[in-house]
Order: C-alpha cells, then structure tokens, then sequence
C-alpha cells in the first residue's frame, strides 16, 4: 500500500475513539529511576528553561486511570513524569485521577460535588458538548486571545480547528492535529482459515459463516469444542452505524441519523439489520454467551492472547498496548498467522471502523477554574516542541536515540515499556501531526525484529483496508450544536430504553423476535418524545451547514 501522509495541518476531521499518541516508553527500577524522574535530561533543555521566576500557580488536571503504571514506576498522579512536568512546566500541577473505563461517570461526580478539574481532558466528544451545553466548560475565545500564544498561533491558521472546537457558536475546546492512521480494527486468525478450507469473509453472510465454523469445527485441533468465532465488536459498522456516528447520540445502532437526500434523517432499517446480525451470532453460539457482561471488553482480549478467538477487534492498533498484546498473543500460539479483516459488506455498503483521523478536540477548562491564565499557559507549554517529543520519546541518550531518517528510534525497548509506553495520557495535547513521520508508531517499530516486521505487516494492511475512500468511515455529518436541556433527558431515558429492548432481543431466542424487538423500540422512541429529538436534529443540520462537518472530507487530505 501506498503510504498515507498528513497534507499539513489544515486537516479536516475528528477522532472518537481512544488516541494513537500513546506511542514509547522507557524501563529502570531503584535508584536508577528516581535519578531519571528528577533530571529532565537533554531532550528537555529548551522546556525547562520556560520556567517563571517566583512561585508558580498551581492547577488541576484530570489524567486516565489505565491501570497500566508499572510496579516501581509509582502511580498515574505520582511518577517520573509528572515530577517531570512539575518541575519544567510554568505552573504547578495537581493530577486527579479519572478511570479510563468510567470517566464519564467519574467527571459527573466531581461536578456535582465541586471538585472537577480545572482543565478536563475527555476523548469522549458527546460527553464535553454535554459539558459545554449546560455551562460546565467555559467559551474560549477570551482566553485564548488574552494568555495563549502557541495554541492561538494554530487556532488562527487552522480555520478546521476553528470549526471543529466551535458548539453552537462559541468555542469550547482546545484542539490538536494528528496524523491519519488506523485505529479500531479486526484480527483474523488466518491460520485457522487454511485448516478449515474458508476463504477470508467479504459479506456479513461469509463473515457469520466463519464465525460458526471457528466455534464448532474445531479449528485449534485440540479435539475440544473450546473456541469462540467473534464478538460483537465493530459490528455496528457493518451497518453504516458506530460509535461516532452521531455525536449528540454516540451510541448509534440505539439511535441512528443518516445524510438522505441531504436531510439529517433518522433511519431505523440500519439498527434493525445491526440488531438481526447480532441476533444471529448469539444464536449461533459463535459469542461468549455472557457477552453483555464483558463491558471492557477484557474477557474477549484474553480468549484471544490464550488461543481460543477467531476474531477479535479493539481499538489502538498503531500504539504500544495493543502491539503489547499481539506480543502475548504471540507467546501463547507461536505458530499463529493473523491477518486484519475488512469489515465485511453488508446491505447497505461496505465500511471502516473508527480511525485516527487528522484533527479532534480534547480538552476545555473548568467554568469554575479560579487562574484560566494559568491553565490556557499549561496548554501553550505542553504544546511546545521539546516538551511534546520529551512526553512522546523520552530523553534522548536515554530512551531515544537520532536514526539515519531523523527520526527517535530506541535505545531499549524493555526499559520504555517500564518508563515510557503508558505515558500516552499525557500527550493529549500534543500536535502530532505536525510532527511528521517521526510520531508515527510504526517509525518506532524494527523491521529486522521478526514479531516487528509481523506487526507492520498488520499495521499496512490496516491502513489499506480502512483508511480509504472506498470504504468510509459509517460517520457522515458532526453537527456543531447540542440538545436542549429536556430533549436530553428524553434521549437519555430513551436510549437506556432501546437497549434494553434489543439486548433482550438478541438473548431472547425465538421468544422475542427482532421485527418484534423495532416494532416497541420505535414505539418507545415516538410515545417517549424521540419525534420531536428527530425533527430538531433536522433543523440544526439545514440551519447549521456550514458549520457542520462532514467526514467525507477526511480522505482529501492524503496523498498516495
């Protein structure tokens, strides 16, 4: 495949989904990391010398909570980066831990109770407009024209940046640009295709056929009926739905919106063909039949690494945990042959999963925040060169060290596992994709190492099979503006309903049928108000058009 590349950083587009910046990390223990934590090293020179004369103004910032600092390395609040920070950056920083898996439900807490962060990093787009419509989060325009420099200099030439962080005609959010790489995705166990003689699934009908087939043939020889064909995992965008589909409705196979005719139109034969698949998989008993009950996903992930998954998908495949995984998996079933699977097409078209694309917003300041100037200059600093290739490499001579392309390659890839691959969080600011090819998680992969060459095979063929105007992203339109307040609650209430319904459809057998399930869940939706949610989403696309942005704009900026 030809190779995708970023055309500047006037990029057009957003990202959902969890960031690919998460790239390196380092390893010491003892004494030895106590000494790195303390000293910023030669990649930090520049950074430091930022420093304000005088006691610095002190913030607070919410960071993820993965779980994923190393035994030695300390905590997500206290550890060899966050002493970094706070002795370089112009502020002093308090961390307040919000769990990766339930941030959403951690960040409602800490408003309600007055202790949210001064600065809120989210991913979760849906969740900061939330903020944004009800006055939790501050317009920034003020701030940004009074305190920034650096992030002013990329919001004033970007006008992509401008559109994307303005909601309902104020901007809310600090944005970044990154490169345009893959992110969800789905693995094949291509091995166990051969052994059983089935080409690679094109149609969602080949697709549940070898999902069947994995979970009664037999496929890992073992003379057991031990294996699982899939999950339900990208499923949804089979159909032309997912995760980002709409961003005032990110659960969309529950609530589905859809560009005809140019009118922002509910649509429910996507959701009821979603909904039939499923149904069909569970029935087969191609998925674990506690599906419901792997919320995280973690129980799929370790069937997979332990042997017994023909597919599986997550997302973050051109970052440091999901080739970590592929390296346990790799353990495990040595002999293995994996291949990235195009997601299969269905009645509606064939499509790509979530990706990276080049642009997407991820933080805003607290209305409560006592010292903006201060966080507005905390986002400048992190922004700075040194500071981003410091976070995102490490201290060259250290972690890092110049290859013949120029770019960081590393010293010592166990010793960045430990220090440096699960610092990702804290470069949600960082402009990567102005960075270049550098930044790029292949560049930090070698070719000479077999398991290596393995994954950027994955990684290429990831690339070609979703980052193509060929097969699009099921996204067509982001509107820049929000529900009223009681259009909301009814949305909330009645998704909550919707699910239920379909889950119980699917898990139901011939009890609850799907034609049964869609006849009570557009019952619900049109008795619980959902009408009137429909007919102003309408209206906000044809008043809002040229705010809106559409995702097909994505694919004209790579060059191939």
């Amino acid at each position: 495949m030809k190779k995708n590349k970023l055309m500047k950083t006037a990029s057009v587009t957003l990202a959902m989904v969890v960031s690919s910046s998460a790239l390196l990390t380092a390893c010491s223990t003892g004494k030895e990391a106590a000494n790195t934590a303390s000293t910023p090293g030669s990649g930090a020179t520049a950074a430091a010398s930022a420093k304000p004369a005088g006691p610095k103004p002190k913030i607070t910032v919410s960071i993820y909570d993965r779980n994923a600092v190393p035994e030695g390395e300390g905590t997500i609040t206290n550890n060899r980066w966050t002493k970094w920070i706070n002795e370089n950056a112009p502020v002093q920083v308090e961390f307040i831990p919000v769990p990766r898996s339930n941030s959403i439900e951690k960040f409602n807490v800490m408003f309600a109770s007055g202790g949210a962060p001064d600065l809120i990093m989210e991913f979760s787009n849906p969740y900061m407009k939330d903020l944004a419509s009800k006055g939790q989060i501050i317009p920034l325009e003020d701030a940004i024209s009074k305190y920034s420099t650096t992030y002013k200099k990329l919001f004033q030439e970007n006008q992509n940046i401008q559109k994307l962080t303005k909601f309902n005609g104020k901007t809310y959010f600090f944005g970044r640009t990154t490169p345009f790489t893959s992110n969800h995705f789905l693995m094949i166990r291509k091995d166990w295709l051969d052994k059983l003689k089935l080409p690679m699934p094109t149609t969602t009908e080949e697709y549940l056929k070898v999902a069947k087939a994995f979970t009664e043939q037999d496929p890992d020889g073992n003379g057991k009926k031990d294996t699982l064909g899939t999950t339900f995992w990208d499923v949804d965008y089979f159909f032309q739905l997912g995760q980002a589909s709409d961003e005032l409705m990110p659960m969309s196979s529950i609530t589905s919106y859809h560009l005809l005719n140019d009118q922002y139109t509910r649509t429910w034969d996507r959701p009821k063909a979603d909904l039939a698949f499923k149904k069909s998989l569970y029935d087969a008993g191609a998925v674990d039949k506690d599906i419901f009950a792997d919320k995280t996903g973690a129980k799929a992930q370790q069937d997979w690494v332990n042997g017994k998954l023909g597919i599986w998908g997550s997302g973050g495949l051109e970052g440091a945990a999901i080739y970590n995984t592929y390296e346990s998996f790799k353990k495990n079933n040595p002999s293995a042959e994996v291949a990235i699977l195009p997601l299969p097409k269905s009645e509606f078209g064939q499509f790509s999963p979530a990706a990276n694309p080049n642009m997407q917003f991820v933080a805003g300041i607290n209305a409560t925040a006592k010292n903006v100037e201060a966080v507005v200059k905390y986002v400048d600093w992190l922004m700075s060169p040194d500071v981003q290739k410091t976070l995102m490499f490490g201290m060259e001579g250290i972690h890092y060290k110049v290859g013949s392309d120029g770019c960081p390659k590393p010293i010592d890839v166990e010793k960045n596992k430990k220090e440096l691959s699960w610092n990702g969080d804290f470069q949600m600011m960082t402009q990567t994709g102005s960075m270049g090819k550098c930044v790029e998680y292949s560049n930090q992969l070698d070719p000479n190492k077999p398991l290596d060459k393995e994954y950027l095979n994955l990684i290429t063929q990831a690339r070609a099979a979703y980052i193509t105007p060929d097969r699009p992203n099921t996204t067509e339109a982001i509107l820049p503006v929000s529900l009223p307040d009681d259009m909301t609650v009814i949305k909330n209430t009645l998704k909550t309903t919707l699910t239920n319904t379909y889950t119980k459809a699917i898990v139901s057998g011939a009890s609850y049928s799907v034609d049964q399930a869609m006849k009570d869940a557009q019952d619900t939706w049109e008795k619980g108000g959902g009408k009137g949610v429909d007919e102003f989403l309408k209206k906000a696309y044809t008043d809002n058009k040229n705010d809106v942005i559409f995702t097909k704009d994505y694919y004209k900026y790579l060059s191939k």
